[in-house]
């Protein structure tokens, strides 16, 4: 599979999830009162998850896969840009 239908693919799995999450949270991320600063101690929380997950393997949150870590950040990356880019695009 060449990387661009890699990409996209990702891409889509990514889409998928963060509908179903952002359904689930009621749009919270977008509407909330999250400051900045909350918003960036969301991606540092997940970050040290990942560097734990790579230190320790799964001990302690085995539900949540380095994988589905990576995807969290990608998604929590791509709501970043959603929101600095407002209506810009």
């Amino acid at each position: 599979m060449k990387r661009e239908e890699q990409f996209k693919k990702i891409a889509e799995e990514c889409q998928a999830l963060f509908e179903e999450k952002n359904a689930a949270y009621g749009d919270d991320y977008f509407s909330s009162s999250y400051s900045e600063l909350e918003r960036w101690l969301s991606i540092k929380r997940k970050v040290a998850r990942l560097t734990s997950k790579y230190e320790k393997g799964n001990e302690g949150m085995p539900e949540e896969t380095i994988k589905d870590t990576w995807m969290d950040l990608a998604i929590y990356s791509i709501m970043e840009l959603i929101l600095l880019k407002g209506d810009k695009f």
